[in-house]
């Protein structure tokens, strides 16, 4: 399958910025992370806040899909 034929979503669309560490042996995990379509963002300190801001995001996005009425707004 080519990556052109994968639809991806924009509303699970994200930006994830990672801090450069001084040891180069150091995996970074510290950083910033956006949603891109709602603009909530948040700093993160390791990996585990990350996929945790992620996960709240994707979570409110599910939701507020099911609460909205065919006219596509929030009921």
């Amino acid at each position: 399958m080519c990556e052109k034929d994968v639809s991806l979503p924009t509303n699970r669309a994200f930006v994830i910025q990672l801090q450069v560490s001084s040891a180069a042996s150091e995996v970074a995990h510290r950083g910033r992370v956006e949603h891109l379509a709602s603009g909530r963002a948040m700093r993160f300190a390791d990996a585990g806040e990350f996929w945790a801001f992620v996960d709240t995001v994707l979570a409110t996005e599910r939701s507020e899909r099911r609460t909205r009425g065919k006219s596509g707004k929030l009921a």
